[in-house]
């Protein structure tokens, strides 16, 4: 089982994100994508569930693939049972209690017009309680910070529980502790269940300790990928950035990467 780019070539508008990316996301693998603002990391998100096209001088039933399959050849439903996505902002347009819109995980496992049954409800409580928020389930979700709405956009991915979780930035408006937290319990839910993630972040840091693959985006489609202590160095990162970044400590968990401050400015040529 795996969702893999086979010679994918990305564009949006004139500008190239991708070429010939070939790349396997493999269960209990826990990716980060990074680049600079504007590269093009959500759009190739969303182009790992069809929902971006990719560009037509490849054979696009054979640029992606899920388990052996393009991914345009699954249903929706099917596909949204086997895959699922945290983007960076959701509006709700209708009032709902926190429990309502977590439970908008279960849709894909529900026929036409069935509506969700205690199972489905317990299991987006589980959610809620992992995602630290079983105390607000029956909080308008209009009350919320947008630290806690976050919190439950992951709750509703959990209850979907897809084989692969697709992450734009999961923990933009989280505190450093929930940070720790919320990457936390998806690096030992991708180990533990056999899912795999796919998350786009910013910080070297934070992909440095939880994630074990890395692909860096750089302009013009070039792309760099594979295990994160051979990708990400602070060579690599200072082609990324443009920007000088220096590197402290020699373990996984006591590596820093910071940018470093010239005279003039910050990574100033």
């Amino acid at each position: 089982m795996s969702l893999q780019c086979r010679h994918l070539r990305l564009s949006i508008a004139d500008k190239v994100i991708c070429k010939d990316l070939k790349i396997s996301f493999n269960p209990g693998e826990f990716w980060g994508i990074m680049g600079i603002n504007g590269v093009g990391k959500t759009t190739l998100l969303k182009s790992l569930i069809g929902l971006h096209e990719v560009d037509t001088e490849n054979d696009k039933n054979m640029c992606i693939q899920l388990n052996n399959q393009s991914i345009y050849s699954y249903k929706r439903l099917e596909l949204a049972q086997k895959t699922g996505i945290m983007l960076q902002e959701y509006e709700y347009n209708f009032p709902s209690t926190v429990l309502e819109a977590t439970l908008i995980g279960r849709h894909p496992f529900l026929n036409q017009w069935q509506i969700e049954d205690t199972h489905d409800e317990q299991l987006a409580l589980q959610a809620l309680k992992r995602a630290g928020l079983e105390k607000l389930s029956q909080r308008a979700l209009s009350t919320l910070s947008g630290g806690e709405k976050r919190r439950v956009n992951l709750a509703t991915l959990l209850t979907q529980n897809p084989d692969y979780y697709l992450l734009d930035e999961p923990v933009n408006h989280l505190d450093l502790k929930a940070q720790m937290d919320i990457l936390t319990l998806l690096s030992n839910q991708f180990k533990n269940s056999g899912q795999c993630g796919i998350m786009v972040i910013h910080d070297p840091n934070l992909a440095w300790r939880f994630c074990d693959h890395i692909l860096l985006l750089f302009n013009k489609g070039e792309w760099l990928a594979g295990d994160t202590q051979q990708i990400l160095t602070k060579d690599n990162l200072s082609r990324l950035y443009d920007c000088k970044i220096q590197q402290a400590g020699n373990g996984k968990n006591d590596t820093f990467f910071s940018p470093v401050l010239e005279s003039e400015g910050i990574g100033v040529k």
